[in-house]
């Protein structure tokens, strides 16, 4: 209870007490009684805000906002028809390659797994842009009538020009992931490229 009203209270129980004695005040008695009245408590109401939920950001995106690997990201699926018909030629290319070679064979086929990798990822990309499979690419010549030094030449300057396709679409895609798998397919095939060489120079 508020200390402040504690004597107010005193004060009108001990009015009561003495009514219940002394109905009515006598000119003996030195006491002369009030009616007595009961303290108020007044206190201050609180208003009541109603709080609007939080709005949630993921249900209205803003008109900026990039889908990533969404139907705004149609204008590069000729670049990715184009990149997945290079990695199934080299796919291709270095599976023959495996099997033509007495030495390097292992790594020619490391090589293809890369590229059968690539495709994946690169078919994943377009089928969620587009909402279907994309077509079959199609394959060059192969490697018949080659010498394996000659194509493994063919395959170094291929992949070093496909590293910088990759570089400069990623520098200009609007689509995060796009820009993101592109350069990652860019460091591949330069170390591809590196993994050529070293074959060259260990012949």
């Amino acid at each position: 209870m508020n200390e402040s009203l504690t004597p107010e209270l005193d004060r009108v129980a001990f009015q009561q007490v003495w009514r219940r004695v002394m109905p009515e005040d006598r000119p003996d008695c030195p006491f002369t009684l009030e009616a007595p009245t009961l303290p108020t408590v007044t206190s201050t109401p609180v208003p009541v805000v109603s709080a609007a939920p939080p709005a949630l950001s993921w249900m209205a995106p803003t008109p900026q906002a990039q889908t990533c690997l969404g139907e705004s990201s149609a204008g590069a699926l000729p670049f990715l028809r184009e990149m997945l018909a290079a990695a199934a030629e080299g796919q291709r290319t270095y599976r023959g390659m495996a099997r033509q070679s007495r030495r390097g064979s292992s790594l020619f086929s490391n090589l293809a797994a890369v590229k059968a990798g690539q495709g994946k990822r690169l078919s994943t990309a377009f089928f969620l842009i587009a909402g279907k499979e994309p077509p079959a690419p199609q394959m060059g010549a192969g490697i018949s009538g080659r010498t394996l030094p000659l194509t493994v030449r063919t395959r170094y300057h291929a992949e070093q020009g496909l590293a910088l396709r990759l570089e400069e679409a990623a520098q200009t895609a609007s689509d995060p992931c796009l820009a993101e798998l592109y350069r990652a397919m860019a460091g591949e095939n330069r170390a591809q490229a590196d993994r050529l060489r070293g074959w060259l120079e260990e012949a």
